[in-house]
């Protein structure tokens, strides 16, 4: 019986080397046992590509599972950051208002913004008037000179316009009215440049408009003079 055997095995050539399942499942054929159906192979090389996919799926599943639980984490620090910022205390100088008159109270802010130099003025002008303890005599006293000062101003003025409406007066009479008659180039330029040398009409009419007209720079000259001496005024002692 042993004979046989190996006078079998030493006719039969050695099976090629395939390694792996394809060499166990050979060993197993030549051994008489039962070789699966080449469907089963396809069905279960298709239930592994099957795994394959499951398995990438349950790996995104848990990294997403992952990022969710980290987001949760910053999400919960940054609430309990914020919890303990609100119950803080404030820091900075600030007005405490209650919760039923904050509206009231942010309009009213928006409304005094635009008048806020004003506002500060006015506060300023408040303290100040706060801070003087002065008694109203010295009030009295700063309040004096006010009057008396702008009175001497409004002289001061009047004098001023009517110096300059008889200096304005003196200039017409000096001058005269210009002749329309024609003139050429040469002698346009020449009454420009000496206009202030030409003699007034009333001049050379003869001595009757001369008389007039001194009269009339006489009066001029005197109402001048009158206020002239009447500013400054002298003040009462």
């Amino acid at each position: 019986m042993s004979a046989t055997g190996d006078a079998y095995w030493l006719g039969k050539k050695p099976p090629k080397r395939l390694g792996g399942m394809a060499e166990a499942l050979s060993i197993a054929s030549d051994l008489g046992f039962t070789l699966p159906a080449l469907q089963d192979d396809q069905t279960n090389s298709f239930a592994a590509d099957k795994s394959d996919d499951l398995i990438k799926v349950l790996k995104e599943l848990t990294s997403v599972q992952r990022n969710i639980a980290n987001l949760q984490v910053e999400l919960q620090g940054r609430k309990d950051r914020i919890i303990a910022r609100l119950q803080q205390p404030y820091s900075l100088d600030c007005i405490p208002v209650e919760a039923e008159y904050q509206k009231q109270f942010s309009e009213l802010l928006l409304k005094a913004a635009s008048d806020y130099g004003a506002l500060t003025a006015a506060v300023a002008d408040f303290q100040w008037s706060q801070n003087f303890r002065e008694s109203p005599s010295v009030w009295g006293e700063m309040l004096r000179p006010i009057p008396a000062a702008l009175a001497s101003c409004t002289r001061f003025f009047e004098a001023m316009s009517a110096m300059r409406e008889s200096f304005a007066t003196l200039q017409q009479l000096r001058v005269g009215p210009i002749s329309s008659a024609p003139m050429t180039p040469s002698d346009s330029s020449d009454g420009v440049n000496n206009s202030k040398f030409l003699t007034p009409p009333q001049w050379r009419e003869g001595t009757t408009s001369s008389d007039d007209s001194t009269g009339e720079e006489r009066e001029v000259l005197e109402g001048i003079n009158q206020r002239r001496l009447s500013w400054p005024p002298s003040r009462a002692s």
